[in-house]
C-alpha cells in the first residue's frame, strides 16, 4: 500500500514537463508551458518562440485592431493571467497518494479527478487558441500531461491490485478449506 502512493506522488514531477505544445501550421513548436507556468501565469512574449513571437511583434506594431480582438479574450494581453485553480490539480495528485495509504478506493477517485481536470483544462488551452482566432496556431498534450497520465494509471493500477488481492486470498482460502474438508 505504501508503495501505491509513489506514482501519485510522481505526477508532481510529471507536471514539470511540458503539459502542452503549441505549435504553428507547420508542426514547429512555439510554446510549452507547465502547469506550474500556466497556473502562476506568463507572458507570452516570454513562453513564445519564433516564429510565433516575430509574428505577435509584427501585430502589436502594425495591427492594433487585432490586438483589441485579443484583449477581449484575455484582458492584459500577452501577459495570461494566473489560473490558480489549476493548484487544486497538484493538491489533487497528493491527496490520491496520502489516500493511497489509507484507503484506495479514495485514491483511486482522487487520481482519475485529477486526471479527468488535467484533460479538460488542456482541451480548455485549445478552446482559449480558437477563441484568439489565431488558426496557424494548435494546442497539443506535452510530455508532461502524458507522463502524469501514465503516472496516475499506474497508480490506479495499483491500488486496484490492493483491493483484489485480499479477495483472491480469501476465495483461495476458502477453496482451500472446502477441499481440505472433502
Amino acid at each position: 500500500k505504501k508503495l501505491t502512493a509513489i506514482p501519485y506522488l510522481l505526477v508532481l514531477v510529471a507536471l514539470l514537463m511540458p503539459m502542452a505544445n503549441v505549435s504553428c501550421d507547420d508542426d514547429v513548436v512555439v510554446a510549452e508551458p507547465t502547469l506550474y507556468k500556466v497556473a502562476s501565469g506568463m507572458d507570452l512574449e516570454q513562453e513564445l518562440k519564433e516564429p510565433a513571437l516575430g509574428i505577435l511583434n509584427k501585430m502589436q506594431n502594425g495591427n492594433p485592431s487585432a490586438m483589441q480582438k485579443f484583449r477581449q479574450t484575455m484582458p492584459n494581453f500577452p501577459k495570461m493571467e494566473p489560473v490558480p485553480f489549476l493548484y487544486a490539480i497538484l493538491i489533487g495528485a497528493v491527496l490520491a497518494g496520502v489516500f493511497a495509504l489509507f484507503t484506495p478506493l479514495g485514491s483511486i477517485t482522487m487520481g482519475m479527478l485529477t486526471m479527468v481536470s488535467m484533460w479538460f483544462f488542456l482541451a480548455q488551452l485549445g478552446q482559449l487558441n480558437s477563441a484568439l482566432g489565431i488558426p496557424l496556431l494548435k494546442v497539443e498534450p506535452g510530455v508532461g500531461i502524458q507522463a502524469a497520465s501514465f503516472m496516475i494509471l499506474i497508480g490506479t493500477a495499483m491500488n486496484l491490485a490492493s483491493i483484489i488481492r485480499p479477495i483472491v486470498d480469501e476465495f483461495k482460502a476458502r477453496r482451500a478449506a472446502k477441499k481440505k474438508a472433502s
